[in-house]
């Protein structure tokens, strides 16, 4: 089987590498030519994955429209926001399967991942594309530390056949007819995993944390039942268990980012410090405008969102937190 994967960060050198070791025919593209020359010379992606060696992977090219063809699975490991810009010229040669690694809805459509690769390649039938998500970290699972992810789509006899590509003795897969949630689940927790790094950025500690984390979960689960995804979902692996990895883990970028924030850097700064994306920071500012579109009642995604693009004040959005009409938990 010929396999593809459309972007070589961490994440889909980890996932090229992965399926490559399973026996798979793994092609992956890469956009930079620096990239490929250092893989090719130190079997090694240094950018995004030092220190992993790649023995795996049967062909890295530049041509995307090569990466593509005869592909019978498609894996994009594109950035939410450069999906759009990475496919738009290209299409599959067939009729793929397509696996959307990509955790955030982008800015200007309010589309999720899914939405986004099938209103550009129409050719593809909805029940082909799917959703992988849940609270990895691509410098562990290339370490084959155990973990486990969700598989979401329409199809079921499509999602156990990916299932079973995906599925290793250290990386376990489950699946899920609810695409819908998966990924807002994947992409909402990087909002909310900025707001736990504002809180240890302010120096607070674990009871501060913990406590917007939980009732980040209420608003989770309030937006994306209001959207149409199933509640359970979101308790799950692309839900609370991403929320809490990406919350709590030195490893994520979003709770990073929102640290930064905390000790007094703004958006730009903090992408002027790291070469990868930080989707969290993007995904922040469609979530803030589809809620307030549906009025869902979001208060911590509220806050996160006037720090980051209207330069608030952490402690001054913290204390209009604090100071909400007491309620009754839910």
């Amino acid at each position: 089987m010929k396999i593809s994967v459309i972007g070589a960060g961490a994440w889909g050198t980890t996932i090229a590498e992965l399926l490559g070791e399973k026996g798979f025919d793994v092609t992956l593209w890469i956009h930079s030519k620096k990239a490929i020359n250092a893989i090719q010379e130190w079997n090694e992606n240094i950018y995004y994955l030092k220190g992993v060696k790649l023995h795996s992977i049967a062909k890295y090219t530049m041509d995307i429209d090569e990466a593509l063809s005869g592909a019978e699975i498609i894996v994009l490991a594109v950035p939410a926001q450069k999906l759009r810009g990475v496919i738009s010229d290209v299409s599959p040669s067939d009729v793929p399967i397509v696996v959307n690694l990509a955790k955030g809805i982008e800015i200007n459509s309010g589309k999720r991942m899914s939405q986004v690769i099938h209103e550009i390649w129409t050719g593809i039938p909805p029940k082909n594309i799917t959703s992988l998500s849940g609270p990895n970290f691509s410098f562990e699972v290339a370490r084959k530390m155990p973990a486990a992810a969700v598989i979401g789509g329409e199809d079921e006899s499509i999602l156990k056949g990916v299932q079973d590509v995906f599925l290793t003795d250290y990386f376990r897969v489950y699946y899920t007819t609810d695409l819908l949630g998966v990924e807002l689940g994947g992409s909402v927790k990087n909002v909310l995993a900025i707001g736990a790094g504002i809180s240890d950025g302010l120096g607070f500690g674990d009871s501060s944390k913990s406590s917007l984390v939980v009732r980040g979960v209420s608003e989770l689960i309030r937006f994306g039942v209001a959207l149409g995804g199933k509640k359970e979902t979101f308790y799950g692996l692309s839900g609370i268990g991403d929320l809490i990895a990406t919350s709590f883990s030195k490893l994520s970028r979003n709770r990073w980012a929102g640290e930064e924030i905390g000790k007094g850097k703004n958006k730009e700064e903090i992408e002027e410090l790291t070469s990868q994306v930080v989707e969290g920071l993007y995904t922040v500012k469609s979530v803030y405008f589809l809620k307030e579109a549906l009025n869902i009642d979001m208060p911590i995604t509220t806050a996160i969102y006037n720090i980051v693009y209207q330069h608030k004040p952490p402690k001054e959005e913290l204390q209009k937190l604090m100071r909400r009409p007491t309620k009754k938990e839910s």
